[in-house]
């Protein structure tokens, strides 16, 4: 729990964390969803907060490794934009702490139209890759779970290749679809049933909520419970 305080600490104190203090201050995702709440990651863009947020994302990758809940791998791949930072400095806190030395990949927005490597086009490193390598993808939040499937489609590219699993900064842990549209399952249990990837977050709402509630008025506290009682995998109380 001090690991997932020291990460909730850093989004809050950096901006990169924001609540709603009323109604009339609602978050309007990209889903269409209004949420009272709002992650950005993009917001840590100072040293302090990348040294730190290197340390909390080595330290959760190895413990994963360590307890055997994924496999040693070759690659973090980090999707465009905000994911290509968290998979560099993951992988430089893995060196800096406990000497393991990983490469990583990251995908292109727009197709490369030079080069000689196909896979190269759309991936950037795919050159170091070589088949079989085992790839651990990172990103920063997963709602409906879409440019995760589009991530986990273009590594098709690199040919044979084994996802070991897949660390997120913050899992929502809402349904699929938008505002309109809601379905059964979350993202993460979907991507873990059409893929076989496993999810592993940092940290997650319902222990985010309850880190966070004490200091939420009574207006916005309902406004957490009913936001979750449509569009949520758990309850709030």
């Amino acid at each position: 729990m001090e690991e997932k305080e020291d990460l909730l600490n850093l989004l809050l104190n950096k901006g990169a964390l924001r609540l709603a203090s009323g109604t009339d201050d609602i978050f309007v995702l990209k889903s269409g969803r209004k949420s009272p709440y709002f992650i950005n990651i993009g917001a840590l863009t100072d040293g302090e907060s990348l040294s730190k947020l290197k340390q909390i994302l080595a330290r959760f990758i190895a413990s994963l490794i360590k307890e055997g809940k994924v496999e040693d791998f070759d690659f973090i791949f980090g999707p465009a934009y905000k994911g290509i930072n968290l998979a560099a400095l993951a992988c430089e806190g893995l060196a800096e702490l406990y000497g393991m030395n990983k490469r990583y990949l990251y995908d292109r927005k727009e197709i490369k139209d030079y080069g000689d490597k196909k896979a190269d086009k759309v991936i950037v490193g795919a050159n170091y890759f070589k088949p079989g390598d085992k790839i651990l993808i990172i990103d920063d939040v997963i709602t409906t779970g879409k440019t995760k499937v589009e991530a986990i489609n273009k590594l098709k590219l690199l040919g044979d290749h084994k996802i070991v699993g897949l660390v997120l900064i913050v899992d929502r842990q809402e349904k699929m679809g938008d505002a309109e549209k809601v379905e059964e399952k979350s993202a993460v249990q979907s991507i873990q049933d059409e893929f076989g990837v496993r999810v592993f977050p940092l940290l997650d709402i319902k222990t985010m909520y309850e880190l966070v509630k004490d200091g939420l008025s009574e207006e916005m506290r309902r406004c957490w419970i009913e936001y979750y009682e449509k569009y949520g995998v758990i309850k709030l109380t």
